[in-house]
């Protein structure tokens, strides 16, 4: 499991969401969105975490299916 790769995409993502997320509610005026919007970054980088080990835990049986 390269968990360098997974880490790094899942820290991408936390970083997308928040530079979407925060401007969006600022221009809103939502409360709290700074912790709003950590939160649902958060969120997003677990979800992409989870997919990525799923895709090269797929990958990485299929491969070995394959010998």
């Amino acid at each position: 499991m390269d968990w360098k790769n997974v880490l790094k995409r899942a820290a991408w993502t936390f970083l997308e969401g928040f530079v979407v997320a925060f401007p969006v509610g600022m221009y809103n005026g939502v409360e709290g969105i700074a912790w709003k919007s950590i939160l649902l970054s958060t969120a997003m980088a677990a979800v992409s975490a989870l997919k990525t080990t799923l895709v090269e835990l797929i990958q990485k049986h299929n491969e070995d299916s394959q010998d």
